[in-house]
């Protein structure tokens, strides 16, 4: 690659000016969960997306905050699109914080706040990228794309129908997705893909009464929990009926990236698994997994409270891999509950998504990240997280790489969210290599 040492300096002298550009985003609260500040951010997205000299308009359902469509045609032969949201997690638990989560706090050579790495700074960084290409090259050397929705957190309720209205303004070669982070190591990790999703609610209902009853009247709570018991067994294998019918196999170049993966470099220290051998690298990257998320039923304040309970509730989610239909697996989880007589009312879930390693995307975002960071990237075949990446990749016919500025200690939707200040000015010239090489990887 070319000399980039005057796009670095560009990106170092206007460093404060750039991460004054994510405190004003992380200074917007945007909460998709209860709709807080959703709008306000969506124009404040908007109008940084005009300071760089992009042309926008915005998409409104009413389910969640508006969606941002950007664009600035270089009249290249080539188009790169870029893919993020600027809806963030509650910040609860508040007394966790060590600083007001909507008040962006820098010390230690850290930036808090919520949205820091999911997703604000990214954003902030991309926008940067665009910025610093503009003020080194003079021009742009490939069109430029921005999707920025409003409702990821809560499952992207919006996104398939806005691609389908706006297909042709969607076009693309390729895009870059929402997120990513560092390792132990030093190496940025690179996704090239994400699992899917299934978000379920199950309830379960009787009658309160004295708890003396107990012998003879059905708990709900205790049916619930039978039943959840028997979605999977102790090695978290899932026992639904025909679960793992149609899992796509994966290829030899898949199987070669497993063999380079080194999981204790890319799980963050808080993560106890029963072994870090090969097995657990497949389990976690390319098998399905159910989670109980939430439990709640009866009466748990100050005291006793000897009944049984009305009812009882549960959340549980599915991760997904390709060739998994979350409507059937739906369906399926419908059947196998009826004879307990529990409802399970389905919240949000979209499939799995990949781009093959051999992708020239793959390789693009890897031979730039290495140039950046001086370390070898660490390919990741598929995210154990989930997202709507398959609107892009299977709706769109668009290959998405998903890389960015966040480390294993960001505390991702935890209390003091955070990034380190090296990470940002390392992604902002990742993303700004990608830019600059972006149509000779195409051609």
């Amino acid at each position: 690659m070319r000399d980039y040492s005057e796009l670095y300096r560009h990106v170092d002298d206007q460093a404060d000016r750039y991460l004054d550009m994510l405190k004003t985003l992380i200074s917007q609260p945007s909460v998709s969960a209860t709709g807080e500040g959703l709008r306000e951010c969506g124009e404040l997205v908007k109008e940084l997306l005009m300071d760089v000299g992009m042309r926008v308009e915005t998409w409104e359902s009413g389910v969640s905050g508006p969606a941002v469509l950007a664009e600035v045609n270089a009249e290249a032969h080539a188009t790169i699109m870029f893919y993020n949201h600027y809806d963030v997690q509650p910040p609860d638990p508040l007394e966790r914080w060590e600083t007001d989560p909507f008040t962006p706090s820098l010390r230690n050579g850290r930036l808090y706040g919520r949205g820091a790495a999911d997703n604000k700074g990214n954003i902030a960084a991309r926008l940067a990228a665009v910025d610093t290409v503009l003020a080194t090259l003079g021009e742009l050397p490939v069109n430029i794309k921005f999707v920025i929705e409003g409702g990821e957190e809560v499952g992207s309720p919006d996104l398939e129908k806005f691609a389908l209205e706006n297909k042709e303004k969607l076009f693309a070669d390729g895009c870059i997705w929402e997120y990513g982070y560092v390792d132990r190591r030093g190496s940025p990790v690179i996704n090239l893909g994400v699992k899917g999703m299934l978000y379920v609610e199950l309830e379960s209902h009787g009658i309160e009464i004295h708890s003396s009853w107990g012998g003879i009247v059905e708990n709900p709570a205790w049916k619930l929990v039978y039943t959840l018991s028997r979605l999977r067994d102790s090695e978290g294998r899932i026992l639904l009926e025909d679960f793992y019918t149609g899992i796509e196999e994966v290829d030899e170049a898949v199987e070669e990236l497993l063999e380079k993966i080194d999981l204790e470099s890319i799980m963050p220290e808080s993560v106890k698994p029963r072994s870090v051998g090969r097995s657990m690298v497949r389990r976690l990257l390319l098998e399905p997994a159910c989670n109980l998320c939430g439990i709640s039923s009866g009466y748990t304040g100050a005291g006793s409270k000897t009944s049984i309970p009305q009812s009882a509730k549960a959340r549980i989610d599915f991760r997904l891999v390709p060739g998994q239909s979350p409507e059937r697996i739906f369906q399926t989880l419908q059947k196998h509950l009826e004879p307990h007589h529990i409802s399970a009312r389905r919240l949000h879930g979209y499939p799995a998504a990949r781009t093959p390693p051999t992708s020239y995307l793959a390789g693009l975002v890897s031979d730039t990240a290495r140039e950046v960071y001086r370390v070898e990237p660490t390919l990741i075949p598929i995210s154990p997280a989930s997202g709507p990446m398959y609107v892009f990749t299977d709706l769109l016919g668009v290959p998405c790489v998903s890389t960015g500025v966040g480390y294993l200690g960001s505390n991702v939707h935890g209390p003091n969210e955070n990034i380190r200040v090296e990470d940002f000015i390392k992604g902002v010239k990742h993303i700004a290599l990608i830019l600059c090489n972006f149509h000779s990887y195409l051609s």
